[in-house]
């Protein structure tokens, strides 16, 4: 109980000191990125204040090491990243061809191939600091008084909810201040409000979140997580730039490659493959 209340004081804090940051990154960096919304920088503030914060976290909980939170040295790391990337991209392209087949999306008429390259190490950055913060740090500490089955699902919730919370973007900011940050917390919670929208896009991101959890504590490494979590998330900003978008079907497809119930069929299916692939390595072994 203990445990559980700071890692609730981390979030809260972790909301107030980005909503600190918000301004100070948005009057640094709008000069570099003209037409940037504030929201966007406000969603960067949350993750400096999160990525900061771990540190002091992990030592105000008296964590010793890696296997203080459930996890080993991996030698297997390198090819087990490069397993979970594929798998990831394998079942996501699957579901990206079905959408360009059925014409739910669309090329565009200029493709950006100079894109790619970029793309790949936002998704693996993506990969390496929320599989970090995520099944690292939280789901370590909730394995510490949780039963396995129930740490994962806690992680997954939580994972779907912090990343279901999205500034509302008809909300303006007229004109920035230190306390803009604080105001734009309340429109965090709007998508909430939409059924469709939630069982659609909540979904999925907890499913993902599911996989990655279980597939974190049958391999005691962040490895193969990180590799599924980039390769998804580097497919789908690749799909995002090639194609436009010609339908929405709540809750079924959404507005992004990413939403939507038939996204958890690609999900699935990326699960059930990386849970083969660790049965054979460990046969193998």
């Amino acid at each position: 109980m203990k445990d559980l209340l700071k890692i609730v004081a981390y979030f809260l804090a972790v909301i107030v000191a980005g909503a600190l940051l918000a301004p100070v990154l948005y009057w640094a960096g709008r000069s570099f990125f003209p037409g940037t919304e504030f929201q966007s920088f406000f969603n960067r503030g949350l993750l400096v204040a999160a990525i900061a914060m771990i540190w002091p976290m992990v030592r105000w909980l008296r964590i010793d090491g890696m296997r203080g939170l459930g996890l080993d040295p991996d030698p297997h790391a390198w090819s087990r990243f490069a397993v979970g990337f594929a798998i990831a991209a394998l079942c996501v392209s699957l579901l990206a061809g079905g959408y360009i087949a059925g014409e739910i999306y669309r090329w565009k008429g200029t493709l950006p191939w100079s894109k790619p390259p970029s793309l790949m190490l936002s998704a693996i950055t993506v990969g390496l600091i929320e599989e970090g913060l995520f099944r690292g740090g939280m789901l370590g500490l909730f394995l510490r008084s949780m039963r396995p089955g129930v740490a994962i699902v806690a992680t997954s919730a939580i994972f779907s909810v912090v990343h279901f919370l999205k500034p509302d973007e008809t909300f303006q900011v007229a004109e920035v201040g230190w306390t803009s940050g604080f105001a734009l917390i309340p429109h965090l919670f709007h998508q909430f409000g939409n059924p469709l929208l939630l069982l659609g896009g909540f979904t999925t991101i907890f499913v993902l979140g599911l996989m990655l959890a279980d597939v974190t504590v049958r391999t005691r490494s962040l490895w193969m997580a990180i590799g599924l979590h980039a390769g998804v998330v580097f497919v789908k900003m690749s799909f995002s730039s090639f194609t436009k978008r010609q339908e929405v079907h709540l809750p079924w497809i959404g507005k992004e490659l990413q939403i939507g119930l038939v996204p958890v069929a690609a999900l699935l299916l990326g699960w059930w493959l990386a849970r083969l692939w660790i049965r054979h390595a460990r046969r193998t072994a």
